[in-house]
């Protein structure tokens, strides 16, 4: 089982399943006994938390290994339940109009593998949002033969790019997505693609991090806006975002570098604050 992509299809049917008899309770507790199977069996992932907490300067303890798995099984159970039944949940959020403002025109949205990411679709299910997710559906099959399954509430407001079709497909479709003012999604903590890898200082260690949202940003002089979704308590998620400055006054490079350094400055914040919601299970500063 990858570190990477560790979504447990026949599981998340399950849970579903409970859910859909017994409520939510019952999903929230059968989660103990999925996640105690991963805290006793997955070695690889206690060993790039451990090195993740030591960045952190937090010390790793058996406690913190499971609470955080819980979270990982929580926020992907969720990820599931909300697009079905998203009245079953409580979204917070600040400044929203802002927000949806520069998403109902065509903005370039970073997202990362941290708290209930994968819950954003409900905070932008309103008429006139468009957001095309860019990602490899080969990678979450199991995830997507699951969704298709389900009743879901805000499937409108999403489209998925596809990179397994094709760098050339991918770029037509987010220059047309971009075109009719519909926004872009990417993932800024993992590059899809070797190119736009790129390289910054992160707790102290170079990592490398998703250059691609903010290359498009500054040739299409679309805003570029990081998004958290934290989990802040059961079924309650909060959205914080930041809208990245990109200078094009400066040369590109120069510009890229500056604007992808306030984002990780953004991400290392929200780690800090919030350090069990990191759902990278690998070596994130690997050397390459």
């Amino acid at each position: 089982m990858s570190a990477k992509q560790r979504v447990g299809g026949p599981i998340v049917k399950t849970l579903y399943t409970f859910y859909k008899i017994f409520g939510y309770k019952s999903v929230y507790y059968s989660l103990y006994f999925v996640v105690l199977y991963y805290f006793l069996f997955a070695s690889n992932v206690r060993k790039a938390l451990k090195k993740y907490y030591l960045k952190l300067e937090i010390k790793f303890t058996n406690k913190i290994f499971f609470k955080h798995l819980f979270n990982y099984a929580l926020t992907t159970s969720d990820r599931f339940i909300s697009k079905a039944n998203p009245e079953d949940y409580t979204f917070l959020y600040k400044d929203r109009k802002v927000l949806l403002e520069d998403v109902k025109n065509g903005a370039l949205i970073v997202s990362n593998h941290f708290g209930g990411w994968a819950t954003a679709s409900n905070y932008f299910n309103v008429e006139n949002v468009k957001i095309n997710v860019v990602m490899n559906e080969a990678m979450i099959k199991n995830a997507k033969e699951f969704e298709e399954l389900l009743n879901k509430k805000n499937q409108d407001c999403v489209k998925i790019i596809d990179i397994s079709k094709g760098s050339l497909a991918t770029s037509i479709a987010i220059g047309n997505a971009l075109l009719e003012n519909e926004s872009v999604a990417f993932m800024g903590d993992r590059a899809l693609n070797e190119k736009y890898e790129y390289c910054l200082d992160f707790f102290n260690e170079k990592a490398y991090f998703n250059k691609n949202p903010f290359l498009i940003a500054y040739k299409t002089n679309k805003p570029i806006i990081a998004l958290f979704v934290i989990l802040k308590n059961t079924r309650e998620y909060e959205l914080l975002y930041k809208r990245i400055q990109l200078d094009k006054t400066k040369k590109e490079d120069v510009a890229i570098d500056i604007a992808m350094k306030q984002y990780v400055k953004a991400l290392t914040n929200i780690l800090k604050e919030y350090p069990l919601q990191w759902f990278n299970f690998y070596d994130f500063w690997e050397k390459k």
